[in-house]
């Protein structure tokens, strides 16, 4: 068997794979960070959670949303943040390997735009599921829908 002597070291992705992890990454990276006290001072140590609340999914806000007939702009963004806000470094890892392995193969296939609504699309889908399915007041977030 012979090796290319040419190939890269790390196999190539599509850009729009980078714009869907690098986010998740850089998300992760600060809230690690701060709850270390590295960064943020003491406050820091809450923003994982300040973030679940501000971007995790809302079942119970969902119900809300459809008794009363109103949809503000602040909780349908909802519907594609929570996917970048995860409970740990472990649970973002996982979701990044994730990403890079099956967007890479899609994003090979399919045109950019064509990922970006995969990707956005079930992350739409989960949280309907989640809201209309499940009676929880837990949130919705991470990557894995």
């Amino acid at each position: 068997m012979q090796s290319d002597p040419n190939a890269p070291p790390i196999n190539p992705l599509p850009a729009v794979v980078w714009l869907l992890v690098l986010p998740v990454i850089a998300m992760e990276v600060v809230l690690s960070l701060g709850a270390r006290g590295l960064v943020g001072g003491p406050a820091a140590v809450g923003w994982r959670l300040q973030a679940i609340r501000d971007y995790g999914f809302s079942g119970q806000v969902f119900d809300w949303m459809l008794q009363s007939g109103q949809f503000p702009a602040d909780q349908m963004i909802r519907f594609v943040t929570y996917p970048f806000v995860h409970a740990s470094l472990t649970h973002a890892v996982f979701v990044v390997v994730f990403i890079l392995a099956l967007g890479k193969m899609v994003g090979e296939v399919f045109r950019a735009w064509a990922v970006l609504l995969v990707f956005f699309g079930a992350a739409i889908v989960g949280a309907l599921a989640y809201g209309l399915l499940l009676d929880t007041p837990t949130p919705l977030i991470g990557g894995y829908p």
